[in-house]
């Protein structure tokens, strides 16, 4: 113990000599851990909202609630059964409820006979079929009106006592007191069971989810105590079960994915059980399904997010491996002093992993916090660098799954650093003396030429992607961002290749800048220039980091950009104009003697009843309003899309409508050409492949709402795409509403396109349309499709870890920098306390510390946005990215986030001047005498 507690004191002691350095690493490692955590905390909490979602659906087409087990017997499904063949699963399922996995509220139980006849007493008049059953659990929904709760029998023969439902008395005309007699089965025979009626029920709240049945359901049914039912009941009647239920409520407010998995398989045990021991009970209702695909939700989200957090996991690996590097290149003195002194390789290799135990177990301790932090930004993201607080939350929750993800990251780092430690344990002070007298040797993988090796694998996934065409994504494609890993492993790829043979080729770069700047007479450049090309090991590390991250971040920049504008173009073109509001109209057809609706010639007797639609004018907010209808239409034998508009009210309401769409024709020509020609006609450019030219005539059976007419059009111009209609769905004929409506004979329903006020209410719009009288089914805005657009926890998870990605890594890559320029300020000091001591002004020596390493950061910015911009060229316009009915309509061009990379830049400059800011204070308060004694002690 006293040995252990040595060792990592004396650990702790070289972490603190080590400086800025330790903080560096400690950061690296923290940010590590915040993203493996943060990743499976977010997939976990958007998966549960999913869940969530997706049970709330389910309540409401069933009308119970979510977390909701119902075990139901039928004898229709068997045959009727005996109580004490029931009564073992009855016990069975209450002792597998207690161990569910989940708190249980409630559990109702329901046990009744089949319908048989009820008739006054003493075999008289038969009154009602009705059932003699109890119910369990659910006294506290019941309020009795008249009479008492039923009591169990006290001498065999008594009648036994039943309260029924107070609409059943009602319409009988039954009341408390009153003697029935329930005519059953035994054996073959008829026989009687004489009833009293102890009381009248209603239910408390008959819309209560609490109810396994609506409580109307149980108005047939004679509720007698249990006692009665498992007792006299029992003894009287053979098969008098035709019916056994068992409804549980579960809280699943405790719920997660760590209980989830667990959750199933105990419900599906429970179903297996019951069914074992009552063969033909079902499980009707539970969560396993809607469990089962949040499992798979979380599954994949997780994927996803992992794949593109990949990178920048890389990225903080790299950084990590290349402080590690530093400090070792540090500490080299000392363990080549401490094996020339006997101490063995593996003594020295286990005192460094103790450091970055130390090290990685502080990270550890920051790093799950930061993670559960990185997943609120994560679930505040509406877009890429930007935060809404008004997104719905999501409930994140830290598990010790979670840390076990954390400590896993822990370990990769770890592995990365003690691999260079190995070799470094196995050099001796002679080594080391040697190495400094040396050259610097080129770096492994140049040696072995790897960086031209890995630049195929790229250039053949680029040619992969273009050669499919890409990937289609989207809601309506049925895809996600993990169903091509080649859109995150080529721009990767793509940037560590060129990064890479960057680096080889920048050392004899310089080595020709050196002879161009040695006739300026440039001494500070001169120096500069030639310690960068025959020191590549000193920025080889940082600028590659540098080289990396920026070439990353601009391509997620610009992805994020890509999706972003799709989901807007996307949205924007699906709904054409602010807002479609679908109306139906009012109809004026009857129902005939059969029930189907007589239909009315509409050229003698209108079918629908409109309101003018200049009415809408008249609702606050509203400012424009147009009538566009959809209707079917046949045309050179093909299904066409039959579109009526108003060409004057059109252009006021329609977003975002590019000429290019129509040949260059701007929408104002085009409303102007069926102005002209009120018989023309817009049609789509399959129709030309088929033969039809401009002006030519042409006749579309036009079908709407089951009335077919032939109607002559003349084509006036061509429309590939026109917002709110996509060409998948067949050929675009675009006419004059008004002229459809004359040649049909009458109106027939539309939709009413509107503009609104910056700023206005829609749900109030929406109010005030209906109070003029419209029968309004439906209101498709762009505003708030794109907030439940935007709120999509796919979407919000790949949006955020991009923008805490971007932020983190090039916060790394600064701080890389900064530990780089300090670590290599302490060598080049003794170098150019010696030019100083030689002559060289003070400001000279400062300039050469600085023109370093501007070159380097401006070799590195410049580089890393070529090799970004050029990923980003060659792979974003593979994302046929969207959302509607068929993603990527319209097309779109990829766009250049300029504004982070701008921040990036801004920010790596500003490093750079904060670390020539402090090394040129540390180089002038330097002492020539202190200089050279620091370097010969080194």
């Amino acid at each position: 113990m006293s040995s252990t507690l040595t060792l990592l004191s004396i650990a702790i002691r070289r972490l603190r000599t080590s400086g800025w350095l330790a903080w560096c690493a400690l950061a690296a490692l923290t940010m590590a851990v915040a993203l493996a955590v943060a990743i499976p905390v977010y997939a976990e909490a958007a998966g549960l909202r999913l869940l969530r979602e997706a049970l709330e659906r389910q309540e409401q087409r069933s009308g119970r609630p979510a977390f909701a087990l119902l075990i139901r017997y039928l004898g229709s499904w068997g045959k009727p059964l005996d109580w004490e063949r029931v009564a073992p699963a009855d016990g069975l399922v209450g002792e597998a409820l207690e161990h569910v996995g989940l708190p249980v509220e409630r559990v109702a139980r329901h046990v009744r006979t089949a319908a048989m006849p009820l008739t006054a007493s003493g075999y008289g008049a038969h009154l009602i079929d009705g059932s003699l059953g109890f119910v369990a659990g659910m006294d506290d929904q019941i309020r009795v009106v008249d009479g008492s709760m039923p009591q169990p029998a006290v001498s065999p023969g008594d009648p036994l006592e039943v309260l029924i439902a107070r609409a059943l008395a009602n319409r009988v005309g039954l009341n408390v007191g009153d003697e029935l007699t329930a005519i059953g089965r035994s054996s073959g025979r008829s026989v009687g069971v004489p009833v009293r009626i102890a009381g009248l029920w209603e239910p408390l709240s008959p819309d209560d989810p609490t109810w396994f049945y609506p409580p109307e359901a149980l108005d047939q049914v004679l509720l007698l105590a249990e006692a009665d039912f498992a007792g006299p009941l029992a003894a009287t009647l053979t098969g008098e079960v035709d019916q056994a239920l068992w409804f549980a409520r579960l809280d699943g407010a405790g719920l997660n994915a760590a209980t989830a998995g667990a959750l199933v398989r105990r419900i599906d045990a429970l179903g297996s059980a019951v069914a074992g021991a009552l063969p033909g009970t079902r499980l009707e209702q539970s969560p396993a399904g809607a469990l089962g695909q949040y499992q798979r939700d979380s599954a994949a989200l997780t994927a996803q997010l992992v794949v593109f957090g990949a990178p920048i996991a890389a990225l903080v690996l790299s950084f990590v491996a290349m402080v590690g590097g530093l400090m070792l290149r540090r500490q080299a003195p000392e363990i080549a002093l401490l094996k020339t002194r006997g101490v063995r390789d593996s003594q020295i290799l286990g005192l460094v992993a103790l450091e970055w135990l130390t090290l990685g177990t502080a990270a550890l301790a920051l790093g799950a916090p930061l993670g559960l932090a990185f997943a609120v930004l994560m679930s505040r993201t509406s877009s890429f660098l930007r935060l809404d607080p008004a997104l719905p939350e999501l409930r994140l929750v830290l598990t010790p799954t979670h840390l076990t993800v954390g400590a896993a990251a822990v370990a990769a780092a770890l592995l990365a650093v003690l691999l260079p430690a190995l070799s470094a344990t196995r050099r001796t002070l002679t080594d080391v003396q040697q190495a400094a007298a040396r050259p610097e040797a080129p770096a492994f993988w140049q040696r072995r030429w790897l960086d031209l090796l890995l630049l195929p694998l790229p250039l053949y996934g680029v040619y992969q992607l273009h050669a499919g065409g890409g990937p289609l994504l989207g809601a309506g494609a049925g895809r996600d961002l993990t169903a091509n890993p080649l859109l995150v492993l080529v721009p990767a790829l793509l940037s560590l290749s060129l990064g890479l043979i960057f680096l080889r080729l920048l050392p004899p770069l310089l080595e020709l800048t050196v002879r161009a700047a040695a006739r300026r007479e440039s001494t500070a450049l001169v120096v500069a220039l030639r310690t960068l090309a025959r020191q590549p090991g000193d920025y080889r590390g940082p600028l590659l980091l540098l080289i990396l991250t920026l070439s990353l971040a601009i391509f997620s920049a610009a992805a994020a950009t890509a999706l972003d504008d799709a989901m807007i173009r996307g949205v924007t073109y699906n709904v054409g104009a602010a807002a479609q509001l679908i109306e139906t109209g009012e109809s004026t057809e009857t129902v005939g003697p059969d029930g189907r609706p007589e239909r009315h010639d509409i050229e003698e007797e209108p079918r629908f009843l409109f309101l003018p639609v200049e009415e809408h004018l008249d609702v606050p907010g509203i400012t424009a309003a147009s009538r566009v209808g959809r209707y079917t239409g046949r045309i050179a034998g093909t299904t066409a899309q039959l579109v009526g508009v108003d060409r004057h009210t059109m252009p006021q309401v329609l977003r975002g409508f590019n000429p290019a769409w129509a040949g260059g024709t701007s929408l104002g020509e085009l409303m102007n050409r069926l102005a002209t020609q009120p018989a023309g006609a817009l049609v789509g450019p399959e129709l030309l492949e088929r033969g039809v030219r401009i002006g030519d005539r042409i006749t579309v059976s036009a079908e709407l709402f089951g009335d077919r007419r032939d109607i002559d059009m003349i084509v006036v111009g061509v429309v590939a795409l026109f917002p709110g209609f996509y060409p998948q769905e067949g050929p675009l004929v675009l006419t004059n509403l008004d002229y459809l409506f004359d040649q049909m004979g009458g109106q027939y329903p539309y939709d009413v396109w509107i503009d609104y006020a910056p700023g206005a209410d829609v749900a109030a719009i929406a109010a005030g349309v209906r109070a003029l009288g419209v029968d309004l089914v439906e209101v498709r805005d762009v505003e708030t499709l794109l907030r439940a657009e935007q709120a999509r926890p796919q979407r919000q998870g790949l949006f955020g870890l991009l923008s805490i990605g971007f932020v983190g890594s090039g916060s790394l890559t600064a701080l890389g920098f900064l530990a780089a320029t300090a670590i290599t300020a302490r060598r080049r000091l003794v170098e150019l306390g010696v030019l100083r001591a030689m002559g060289m002004p003070s400001r000279s020596a400062t300039a050469v510390l600085g023109i370093e390493q501007v070159i380097i950061v401006a070799a590195g910015l410049i580089v890393g946005v070529a090799i970004g911009l050029l990923g980003a060229l060659l792979v974003v316009p593979m994302l046929q990215v969207g959302v509607g009915p068929h993603p990527g309509t319209p097309p779109g061009e990829p766009r250049v986030a300029w504004a982070p990379i701008g921040i990036a830049a801004i920010s790596l400059a500003a490093a750079v001047i904060l670390a020539l800011g402090g090394l040129g204070t540390a180089l002038r308060r330097a002492r020539l005498f202190a200089i050279v004694k620091m370097g010969d002690s080194n």
